[in-house]
Order: C-alpha cells, then sequence, then structure tokens
C-alpha cells in the first residue's frame, strides 16, 4: 500500500539532485523506522554525501553534508502526501507515514472491492497452521481461547490470499498434569461424572490435586507410581485416561462450536510419546544425544555439537531420567507425524 508514496518520494529526491548537480543512486536504501507510535521509513543521506566527495575531489566533511543535505531535501519536499512529518536525524531523512490518510485509503479500498477486498488467486501452496493447543484435564484459559482465536483469523486470512490451509490442533492429552488429575480424581472422586459445565469442573478438580500436593508433598509418591502405571500402559489406568479424556473432548467441542472453529486434523501428544522415545533412541545411538539414566536425563548438548565456543542454546532435555516423556520428547515425533 506505500509503494506508491514511496515511488513519488524517490522521484522529488532525484529531481532534487539533480537540480544541485548530484548523483541519482540507482537504488534508494529504505530501511523500516523502529515502531514508537508511529511507522515510518528512513533514508540515509550518508552515501550521497560521500559520491559527492569522490566525484569533486574536495575534502568533504562527509557527516556534515548529510545533515546539509537532509535538512535541503525536507525542505525541498515540503508537505508530502501519504506522510504527516519528515524529519532529518543524523544524516538520515525520516518519513512517518499519516495514519489518517492511510486509514481512510484502506476503508476507500474496501467499501470499493466489497467481499473481493483481500482475496487472491490460488498460490497451489499448502499452509498448515496449528493452534489452540489446549490441555486435557485444565480449564480452557484465556490464552488458549486468544490462541484459538488468532489462529482462526491467520487461517481465513490465508485462506482468502489463496493458499490451501490445514487447520491443526494439537492437545496435550498426558503428562504430569494428567497424571496429577488421574490421582486425585481416582483417590477422591472415584465416578464422578462432569457436570454440565465440563471444562470448569475439569479445571477445579486439577486445581484441587494441585492444592493437595502443595499442602501434602508426601503425597508425590502416589503421583510417580500412577505415572510408572501409565508408562507400563496399566490397562486400569489407560481405561481411566480414556474415559475422561473424553471428557475434555466434548468440553472443548461446545467451546470451538460456539467460537465457530473447525480443525483439519487434530493431533495429541500421546500418540507422539512412544515414537519420540524411539526418537531418543536414534539420537543416542547416533551420538547426537547423552543418555544420562538413571542419575540424569538424557539430554543434546547443542553448542557443543554445533561448535560454539560461546553459550547459545545450552542443553535440551529430551527425556527425563525415570523414562517419562517430556513435551520435547513428543515434539521431535510430532515434526515427522504431521508430513506423514
Amino acid at each position: 500500500m506505500f509503494e506508491a508514496e514511496q515511488r513519488h518520494l524517490e522521484q522529488r529526491i532525484s529531481e532534487f539532485l539533480n537540480q544541485q548537480g548530484l548523483p541519482t543512486p540507482e537504488q534508494f536504501a529504505w530501511t523500516p523506522l523502529p515502531f514508537s507510535g508511529e511507522w515510518g521509513i528512513s533514508l540515509p543521506i550518508f552515501p550521497l554525501a560521500a559520491q559527492e566527495a569522490r566525484i569533486s575531489g574536495r575534502k568533504i566533511n562527509v557527516q556534515e553534508r548529510a545533515h546539509e543535505l537532509a535538512s535541503a531535501l525536507i525542505a525541498y519536499l515540503g508537505k508530502t502526501p501519504g506522510f504527516s512529518r519528515l524529519e532529518a536525524v543524523r544524516g538520515h531523512l525520516n518519513f512517518y507515514y499519516s495514519p489518517a490518510e492511510f486509514s481512510q485509503k484502506v476503508i476507500d479500498t474496501v467499501l470499493a472491492m466489497g467481499e473481493k477486498f483481500g482475496k487472491g488467486t490460488s498460490k497451489d501452496q499448502r499452509v498448515m497452521v496449528e493452534f489452540s493447543n489446549p490441555n486435557t484435564h485444565k480449564a480452557f484459559h484465556v490464552g488458549h481461547l486468544r490462541s484459538a482465536i488468532l489462529g482462526d483469523t491467520l487461517c481465513r486470512i490465508l485462506s482468502s490470499a489463496g493458499y490451501s490451509v490445514v487447520r491443526a490442533n494439537y492437545i496435550g492429552d498426558i503428562g504430569l498434569h494428567v497424571i496429577k488429575w488421574l490421582w486425585n480424581y481416582q483417590k477422591y472422586h472415584a465416578n464422578e461424572t462432569p457436570p454440565e459445565d465440563i471444562i470448569r469442573w475439569l479445571g477445579d478438580l486439577y486445581a484441587e490435586a494441585v492444592r493437595r500436593l502443595e499442602n501434602q508433598p508426601e503425597l508425590e509418591n502416589e503421583v510417580r507410581q500412577l505415572y510408572s502405571r501409565w508408562d507400563q500402559r496399566d490397562p486400569e489406568i489407560v481405561a481411566l485416561w480414556q474415559k475422561t479424556r473424553q471428557w475434555s473432548f466434548e468440553g472443548f467441542e461446545k467451546i470451538y462450536a460456539r467460537l465457530g472453529i473447525t480443525f483439519d486434523r487434530v493431533y495429541a501428544n500421546s500418540e507422539a510419546e512412544h515414537p519420540g522415545k524411539a526418537t531418543v533412541q536414534e539420537l543416542i545411538e547416533k551420538k547426537i544425544a547423552v543418555d544420562e539414566r538413571p542419575d540424569g536425563p538424557v539430554i543434546v548438548k547443542i553448542d557443543e555439537l554445533l561448535g560454539l565456543d560461546k553459550e547459545k542454546y545450552r542443553v535440551l532435555v529430551i527425556l527425563r531420567s525415570d523414562n517419562t516423556a517430556l513435551y520435547a520428547t513428543e515434539d521431535l515425533a510430532l515434526a515427522k507425524i504431521k508430513f506423514t
């Protein structure tokens, strides 16, 4: 939208340079101004001053000459369409866009084009947008809502622009949070069924589990034992997990239906757990990962692998010392699953 205004500026600046007998640059080196309440673009004048010094053969203070040229250009350009103000700062010309003019231009364009506004021809490209990503057995909080709305909006924009969009949701349906919920439910709420507001009830039980464990840390051992039973796929725990997980799914469906949001693919971190562990083993065998079990986790020393002298990426933990998976474990497999 700013291309026409930028070309007009370049034309006026070239006119000024011709009048002054100065060379016109083959290409203008525009850079965006850091946003500080106003949008704008900047043009360095130092290259023009330096080129003038080379051509004339005279000794010129480039910094002072750049500032002189920038100030002279502002006087020459005067009020410039599309820009609220111009300024010369340390040998740079800064142009600030006029929000009122461009807002009006957008509104006029939308009204003129109607439903065609923003529509693009087919790009013959497929794009996956992963968004929302709630956790089962917990509340659907404002962060998930924000992600859901932003993700859906982005999908609509990309689709209108001509892309083939794959809407993906990656649900956290297993992990320490789920095990804590299952422990609390099994121990204190066995056989209870959710009320109409499923998600709130699930979130309340999770919060209750956290409080119990904070007040009685000795109960953590029971949670670890339950996690071990899950890891060994104890039929009783798997059945309880499947039943209670479905409650979360039903709650999510109600929320998404109310928001008018749909998904083409729904992934769950439980389906990536075992493939993730297999990938961890591959990384160990290839000496990419370091196995410190049982005293420590499985880690990847990223900086060392990249041959970096200074610490930058540090160390990535990809499996706990007790062999239970982390999000990083599952993400290794998810990257593969998405492309199969």
